[in-house]
């Protein structure tokens, strides 16, 4: 039999959720008599499933992942290539949902690169729930239904976040220069910051405060400040109405040409690339 895409709900979010919130793009399930390829770059966003019935392998390009049902989950990025196939003479069903929003590349990069998540049971659980509440809002979509999606959404990735045990890391209290250095870039994280302009506004020297960014950051300062400029290049680019020159401007860089190189360096693709890479 072929594959069956039928129990699958797609949705056009509004220019506003997609700007916003985080969005959805299909949920539902999948049921799969023979490999469902991707080249990569087909579709937007992130795809966050589980297995409903039977087994399989989830082919990526870090690594294979044996598909079963349980409790667990897995983190698939869509700009990547993927294979999602049953065993040999048998099907699966998937159920989960795709989404996208301007934090996703922070996010992926905070839950790491392996897509396999084991939950205790409560965690698979609420999001096998939430999972259930989106298909519900794709059905029906209420008023307000975009922002009760970004709620659930929101929700559900707190669940991998406590997977990967990131709430369990010690509170440190850092040094005070060190956080109103912190605090000077988030407020105005478009601005090319210099490490000496850092230094003099948090009254240490720069070798000083070098040594506070590595001891409590565990990154140098130019490394902080190129991932903040890089979180902002990203949340422009999904605001369709900024042309990619009007997003270089904004970040202080002195042309497109050097925007441009920046965001291939650090991203592996060119600005217009993954604006394309975040459309339906």
């Amino acid at each position: 039999m072929a594959n069956s895409f039928a129990q699958l709900y797609l949705l056009d979010p509004s220019p506003r959720a997609r700007r916003l919130f985080w969005h959805l793009l299909s949920v539902g399930s999948v049921r799969l008599d023979e490999p469902d390829r991707h080249q990569g770059m087909d579709k937007p966003g992130a795809h966050l499933f589980w297995v409903q019935s039977g087994k399989g392998e989830l082919e990526t390009p870090e690594r294979s992942y044996s598909l079963k049902p349980g409790c667990c989950c897995w983190l698939v990025d869509m700009k990547k290539p993927r294979t999602y196939a049953p065993l040999p003479g048998t099907r699966i069903v998937n159920s989960g949902f795709r989404f996208g929003g301007p934090e996703l590349e922070a996010w992926r990069e905070e839950l790491g690169g392996n897509s396999e998540f084991a939950l205790d049971k409560r965690d698979f659980e609420f999001i096998r729930n939430g999972t259930q509440t989106l298909s519900r809002f794709a059905r029906r979509r209420p008023t307000g239904y975009e922002w009760e999606i970004h709620t659930v959404i929101t929700q559900v990735l707190g669940r991998l976040l406590k997977a990967r045990r990131v709430f369990n890391l010690p509170e440190v209290d850092a040094p005070k220069p060190l956080a109103r250095a912190v605090s000077l870039v988030m407020a105005d994280p478009c601005r090319d910051w210099k490490v000496t302009e850092l230094a003099q506004a948090t009254g240490v020297s720069r070798s000083g405060l070098q040594r506070m960014f590595k001891s409590f950051q565990h990154e140098s300062i130019h490394e902080f400040l190129l991932r903040m400029r890089l979180d902002r290049a990203r949340q422009l680019l999904c605001d369709e109405r900024l042309a990619i020159k009007e997003v270089s401007a904004r970040l202080s860089f002195s042309s497109e040409f050097y925007f441009s190189r920046f965001f291939r360096k650090r991203m592996g693709m060119s600005p217009r690339q993954f604006r394309e890479s975040i459309k339906v």
